[in-house]
């Protein structure tokens, strides 16, 4: 068959404009969840002072084609230099999943490193991943991306948190759980950067 004909599914999707104008309707709703998850970012007392000096506006940004399927990121608390990242970037991937991803790297991140190398262990028992390719702008959590902090050895842990140029911390949500993602991502980052400001060791 040519590359150009149609299958019987693919025949009878582009008769059909309701699945699609559906699922722009279910973007915009994703915009509004994100607006009213920023609201609850910022009354938090632990992550509104985050990231300090230097500080940018939340953004909301969104694309059609993250390997291959359509995604909308919230980036708040943030700060992004070419020299400095400091964000909270949520994310919602079309049918995958959310996630909740701390991304530091230059001076957003030198302030931390020995604090993250103390903090194995709690961040392997609340769950978290941990980035362990190179490319920083990845999203999907399969293992040549993302790895629980939980299977990581000490001596991997220390490569990642102290001489990686940028640490990724990141957790996944079942897009069902539409309706606490604002109270998850609240929770999550909250108890993360309370850890990261407390500055103490396991």
């Amino acid at each position: 068959m040519e590359a150009y004909q149609l299958s019987q599914e693919e025949r009878q999707i582009i008769t059909d404009a309701e699945w699609l104008l559906r699922k722009n309707e279910v973007i915009q709703k994703v915009y509004h969840l994100f607006g009213a998850m920023h609201e609850a970012l910022a009354a938090d007392p632990v992550i509104s002072r985050f990231p300090g000096d230097g500080a940018q506006p939340a953004k909301i940004s969104r694309g059609e084609q993250y390997l291959g399927l359509p995604w909308v990121v919230l980036d708040y608390p943030r700060v992004f230099g070419k020299d400095n990242i400091f964000a909270c970037r949520t994310f919602f991937w079309w049918g995958r999943f959310f996630s909740t991803t701390l991304h530091m790297a230059g001076a957003g991140l030198e302030p931390y490193r020995a604090v993250l190398t103390g903090k194995q262990h709690q961040l392997a028992a609340d769950g978290w991943y941990i980035c362990v390719q190179e490319d920083p702008w990845q999203h999907h959590f399969e293992p040549v991306n993302y790895q629980p902090v939980a299977d990581i050895s000490s001596e991997q842990w220390e490569e990642l948190v102290q001489n990686r140029s940028f640490v990724k911390l990141a957790k996944r949500f079942d897009v069902l759980t539409w309706g606490k993602m604002i109270s998850n991502a609240v929770a999550v980052y909250a108890a993360l950067l309370d850890m990261l400001s407390a500055g103490d060791g396991d």
